[in-house]
């Protein structure tokens, strides 16, 4: 307990706030679980009983994903103190094998954008389809809440879109700045489509039918769906400096999806667009 006050200096300084606050109770959630043995004592068995005790139905029964960043945190938490010289060896070693990691999604190169731009430009729907998606990171269930009174166009080099939701998702809401390219997309599209209200008053199914038809013309090897785009724009965006936090707010990522979807981020932008 008695490090945990340099170690929350510690990661103010080198993550998201959000993060950092989420690491910060996991590893005090650890000293509780070993009643405040000395760092020095701690060793690899007991980092694995505690695993064991998240896990387990008779314990915690928490999700992979939960287990996977409380891992991560104490991780990260360990190797703070070996940095330090407080401890001469890592327990953490040992837990490579417990941590359970997805495989990384697709998500496009910059090459592979241009095509995909280039196609879907044939036809507005189908770009304004990829704008918003390549362009605000959201997801296909807000697409379809989405109406004109949504759109904000009245500075046609500064439009903007109100993702909103009802009930339990109105903290979810949010405004997102969008190019100046999308008011002559959106502008087309409305006329040639004749929208009255619904902006896309069709089918999850249909949707799905326009990516593949996509996929095929563009012959881009790799998964192509809305959630490919919103990898995608996770990834440039942290390409281009900004801060994860900001990013996840844009796209709505709830709070307790944050430290692992940092990661697996910080994994893809390590492959370079």
């Amino acid at each position: 307990m008695q490090t945990l006050l340099t170690f929350q200096a510690f990661l103010a300084e080198k993550y998201a706030p959000k993060t950092g606050k989420m690491y910060m109770g996991d590893v005090r959630e650890l000293s509780i679980y070993l009643k405040n043995k000395k760092v020095k004592e701690i060793s690899s068995h007991d980092l694995q009983q505690w695993i064991g005790n998240l896990v387990s139905p008779a314990g915690k029964g928490l999700e992979r994903k939960t287990v996977n960043r409380k891992v991560s945190a104490i991780t990260t938490y360990f190797l703070w103190l070996q940095g330090l010289g407080a401890i001469t060896a890592d327990p953490t070693l040992v837990l490579n094998n417990t941590r359970i990691q997805s495989p990384l999604p697709d998500y496009l190169y910059e090459d592979e954008i241009k095509i995909l731009s280039a196609e879907a430009s044939r036809d507005p729907r189908t770009y304004l389809l990829v704008l918003l998606f390549l362009d605000t990171g959201l997801k296909s269930n807000e697409l379809f809440l989405l109406t004109k009174a949504h759109v904000d166009i009245s500075d046609p080099y500064n439009p903007e879109l109100w993702i909103k939701h009802s009930g339990k998702h109105s903290k979810k809401d949010r405004k997102v700045a969008l190019p100046a390219r999308f008011t002559a997309v959106y502008t087309q599209y409305l006329e040639t489509y004749m929208v009255e209200d619904k902006l896309f008053p069709f089918t999850g199914r249909f949707m799905r039918m326009i990516f593949a038809e996509l996929k095929r013309k563009t012959g881009i090897n790799k998964e192509l769906t809305p959630k490919t785009l919103r990898h995608t724009h996770v990834v440039r965006a942290y390409k281009r400096g900004e801060d994860f936090e900001i990013i996840f707010d844009r796209i709505g990522l709830a709070p307790d999806s944050r430290p692992e979807a940092e990661e697996m981020y910080r994994r893809l932008a390590g492959k370079g667009i």
